[in-house]
């Protein structure tokens, strides 16, 4: 019975492993699951670097996913049940985990009592818990002054993770890690087989090419500002992003957003941007986009992110003729929805249902953790 319980231990905590690594960013499925635990037959569980070596060769299939890999799982396994919780609570928030979680609670509580350094007289150190989850989670529209300043921290990771994404590309580096064979023979053809000049490379960073629209609209004020936040801080690390927002008309603002700080910019944008918090016509705006902007900030291999709750009180014919029209010009067409986070919510609206026929991607936008799912969509979709 004792082995049963172990062996369901082991499972429940590599699975919520596993769902910390996805969120992450690593790609783990079924089957990775099925080979770590086949491979359990032929390592020592007990193993801290046995379980390791394992978990890293069936988990990762991806070498840029490799320092992601050695950070999850040196935070999860120093306090595996805090991660359990956590994970289960997050991802599944039902009550059929419930009995298993206490199995593992008390199972493990038991072994680390057991096997406890008498000289911590009782206190352990829990790694797995973070004091930004609640922060992560956290709506846009109900974040204080002093949040906003935290998530302007989180969010230039999230576009250093956007902007630095690696091409399969390699180019020259003097201290690059890996060897350029092809510019290795050559640089010691003269030498013979006694050549010892050894040419590095890296691989390239591929800058991308970004059109992103946002609505600021009264319906979207709680949000647009701080959208605009992390426009803002796309356009000052990616140089290829233009930027325009919109309510009744289209305003192209990647100009405004060149050379000064977030705050001077946010009070140029809404100074000149004469509809801010007005109604809503997204047809129009996305005409007069098409017929005036698109030919010169639009590329074939642009990503389009329209950033809006889809109210509209314009002509719904015209608003799919011109949806038509954007598509047709761009690699992928990805529209963020600060309501899609809302339990229960259903894009009933006529704006959002004219469309989402066109959508390559219909994400939420309504906190820090959804921007981070933004930005692994994106790197799906330049791989």
């Amino acid at each position: 019975m004792m082995n049963q319980v172990r062996d369901k231990s082991m499972m429940g905590q590599v699975v919520a492993f596993s769902r910390l690594l996805h969120r992450a960013g690593v790609e783990v499925n079924s089957g990775n699951l099925i080979d770590l635990c086949q491979s359990f037959q032929f390592i020592d569980v007990s193993s801290r670097q046995d379980f390791y070596a394992a978990s890293r060769a069936t988990l990762v299939s991806r070498f840029d996913d490799l320092d992601t890999f050695d950070q999850a799982f040196q935070a999860f396994w120093e306090s595996p049940i805090k991660s359990v919780e956590t994970e289960i609570s997050d991802e599944d928030g039902g009550d059929q985990d419930l009995d298993v979680l206490d199995e593992l609670n008390e199972q493990v509580e038991t072994v680390d009592s057991s096997e406890q350094d008498p000289d911590t007289d009782g206190e352990s150190e829990e790694v797995g818990y973070s004091p930004d989850e609640a922060l992560m989670h956290k709506d846009l529209a109900a974040m204080s002054d002093k949040e906003i300043e935290q998530a302007r921290k989180v969010i230039a990771q999230i576009v250093n993770i956007i902007a630095n994404r690696r091409s399969r590309r390699r180019v020259p580096e003097k201290k690059g890690v890996e060897i350029d064979f092809r510019r290795t023979w050559r640089k010691n053809a003269l030498y013979g087989r006694d050549g010892i000049n050894l040419a590095r490379r890296r691989r390239r960073i591929k800058k991308t090419k970004l059109m992103l629209l946002c609505d600021v609209s009264g319906s979207m004020d709680c949000y647009s500002q701080f959208l605009i936040q992390l426009i803002y801080a796309l356009k000052r690390e990616i140089r290829d992003v233009e930027v325009g927002v919109f309510s009744t008309r289209m305003t192209p603002i990647s100009r405004m957003l060149k050379t000064k700080g977030v705050e001077e910019s946010l009070h140029e944008v809404s100074g000149q941007v004469h509809d801010w918090a007005g109604g809503t016509d997204i047809g129009g705006c996305l005409r007069e986009f098409n017929d005036q902007f698109a030919r010169d900030m639009l590329r074939s291999k642009t990503v389009m992110i329209v950033v809006s709750d889809g109210w509209d009180r314009g002509d719904a014919d015209l608003m799919r003729q011109e949806m038509e029209r954007l598509r047709r010009r761009t690699h992928k067409l990805l529209w963020l929805n600060p309501l899609l986070g809302s339990p229960g919510y259903q894009p009933l609206c006529l704006g959002m249902k004219t469309a989402l026929p066109y959508l390559d991607y219909f994400l939420p936008a309504h906190n820090l953790d959804s921007l981070i799912q933004l930005a692994k969509t994106l790197r799906s979709v330049w791989r």
